[in-house]
C-alpha cells in the first residue's frame, strides 16, 4: 500500500519537475547592452538598443572567423524604430529582429535632450516595469540624440557601453542608476540630477585646430561633459563639469580629483590631488528661521609646483591650504548659486537633510513650501583642507637650478 502511495505521488511530482520547460536557448537572444531614447519631430518616442554580436566578441587579439575580429571592427549592432510608446517601438523591433529582446545585460540608458525636457516619467514607466531590465544601469543624458552616442565606435573597447560604464565608474562625474533616478522623482525633498555624456574630439582643442580636416578625420570620444539638471521628470538646464564638481561635494559624492590653485604673488601654479574628501550638512532651525550649514574637508597630496614657493616649509603649506580652501568655497558656493537663483532646484537633497533632522518642522512648515524656500535658503560654507604629502621633493626645480648656478 505505501508503495502505490509512493509511486502516485511521484506520478503527481514529475510534470513539476520535468525540467527547464521554460528555458529559451542563448543563440535565440539578442543581448542589449545599452538603450538609447529620443523624441523625434513627429511626436514619437525612436528607441534604440546597442545589440551585441556575439562572433564578434572575445579576447581582445583573438583571431576567428575569417579575420572578422580585428582593431575598428564593430562587435555591436545598433537598431532603432520609432512608435507611440516605448513599448510600441519595442514591438516594432522585436519584428525585426529573429531573436528575442534581451535587456538583462544592458548597463546603460542614454536619453536626448528633447525628449529629457518634455519628462522622463512615462519613458522610465518602462524600464521599471520590465522584468528583465536592471535598476542598477547607469541613466545618462545628452544634448543631441541618443541614438549618436549608442553608434560611436570605441578604440580601447570591444562594445561602446564599456566606455560609457567605465567613464563612471572613476568617479570623475555623477554616478546615478535607474534606481537612483527613480527615487529622486518619488522623493520630497530632493530633485533629479544625472550625468550628461557627449562626444568630444579626442586631441583637438578648438575649431582653429579642426580646419582642413573632414568629419570622418576628426577622432571623437565618449566623455562626461557636465550635469542634467531637472525639476521633478523634466530637464531644465546644464551644467558643465567644473561646476559639476561642486554637485559632488554637495551630494557627499567627492571621491577623487585634481585641484590647480594660482599663486598670484609667485606667478605660478600647484596642483593636488584629493585622497580623502567628506562633506557634513546641516540643518538650522533658530528662532524660526532656517539655513544650513556646510562643512567639507580634504585631505591632499601635492603632485605639481610650478611656482617658486618651496613647499617644505610649514608656512608655505599653510599658504598653499588657505588658497585651496579659499579655491573649493568659491567652487561650491558658484555651483550652489546656480542652483538657487537660475534653476531654483534642490539636487543636493538639502530637504531630505531637513525632514531628518527637523522631521515636525518639515512636515506642518516646509515640505509643501519648499521650492519657495530653497531659493531663500541661507548656506553657510566652511573648508578644511589639509596637504599632508609633497612628494619626493619640497624644492621646486627652478629654485634648485639656481642653487646649482650659484
Amino acid at each position: 500500500m505505501r508503495v502505490r502511495i509512493l509511486l502516485v505521488l511521484i506520478l503527481l511530482m514529475m510534470p513539476v519537475l520535468s525540467g527547464c520547460w521554460s528555458r529559451i536557448e542563448v543563440n535565440d537572444l539578442a543581448f542589449v547592452t545599452a538603450a538609447g531614447i529620443d523624441k523625434m519631430e513627429d511626436g514619437k518616442i525612436r528607441l534604440a538598443l546597442q545589440v551585441a554580436i556575439p562572433r564578434m566578441l572575445g579576447a581582445a587579439g583573438q583571431g576567428g572567423f575569417g579575420g572578422e575580429k580585428g582593431i575598428g571592427t564593430k562587435a555591436v549592432w545598433v537598431v532603432s524604430e520609432k512608435g507611440e510608446t516605448i513599448l510600441d517601438a519595442y514591438r516594432r523591433l522585436q519584428e525585426k529582429l529573429p531573436r528575442r529582446i534581451f535587456f538583462s545585460h544592458s548597463g546603460i540608458i542614454i536619453i536626448g535632450e528633447q525628449l529629457a525636457r518634455d519628462g522622463v516619467s512615462p519613458i522610465l514607466d518602462f524600464f521599471i516595469r520590465q522584468r528583465e531590465a536592471r535598476m542598477r544601469s547607469y541613466i545618462l543624458f545628452t544634448k543631441g540624440e541618443a541614438v549618436k552616442i549608442l553608434k560611436f565606435v570605441p578604440k580601447l573597447e570591444k562594445v561602446p557601453s564599456e566606455i560609457m560604464r567605465e567613464e563612471v565608474k572613476q568617479h570623475i562625474g555623477l554616478r546615478i542608476n535607474l534606481k537612483d533616478f527613480a527615487h529622486m522623482l518619488v522623493t520630497d525633498g530632493v530633485e533629479p540630477v544625472a550625468a550628461e555624456m557627449e562626444l568630444v574630439s579626442s586631441n583637438l582643442t578648438n575649431a582653429e585646430d579642426s580646419k582642413g580636416l573632414s568629419p570622418s578625420n576628426l577622432e571623437t570620444n565618449l566623455s562626461l561633459k557636465g550635469s542634467a539638471i531637472f525639476k521633478k521628470d523634466k530637464l531644465i538646464g546644464w551644467m558643465n563639469d567644473m561646476e559639476t564638481r561642486g554637485i559632488l561635494w554637495l551630494r557627499k559624492e567627492m571621491k577623487m580629483g585634481v585641484v590647480t590653485v594660482n599663486i598670484p604673488k609667485e606667478n605660478g601654479k600647484i596642483s593636488v590631488l584629493i585622497l580623502n574628501a567628506e562633506t557634513q550638512i546641516t540643518p538650522i532651525f533658530k528662532d524660526g528661521e532656517l539655513s544650513m550649514e556646510v562643512k567639507v574637508r580634504a585631505e591632499n597630496e601635492l603632485y605639481e609646483n610650478n611656482s617658486k614657493l618651496d613647499v617644505g616649509d610649514p608656512k608655505v603649506i599653510h599658504l598653499v591650504e588657505n588658497a585651496l580652501e579659499a579655491d573649493l568655497i568659491q567652487r561650491i558656493q558658484l555651483v550652489l548659486d546656480m542652483a538657487q537663483n537660475k534653476f531654483k532646484s534642490d539636487i543636493f537633497g538639502f530637504g531630505i537633510a531637513v525632514e531628518r533632522r527637523y522631521p515636525k518642522e518639515w512636515k506642518n512648515k516646509f515640505k509643501e513650501q519648499w521650492e519657495e524656500e530653497f531659493p531663500n535658503l541661507k548656506v553657510n560654507i566652511k573648508a578644511d583642507v589639509t596637504v599632508n604629502r609633497t612628494g619626493l621633493t619640497n624644492k621646486p626645480l627652478i629654485l634648485k637650478e639656481k642653487e646649482t648656478e650659484k
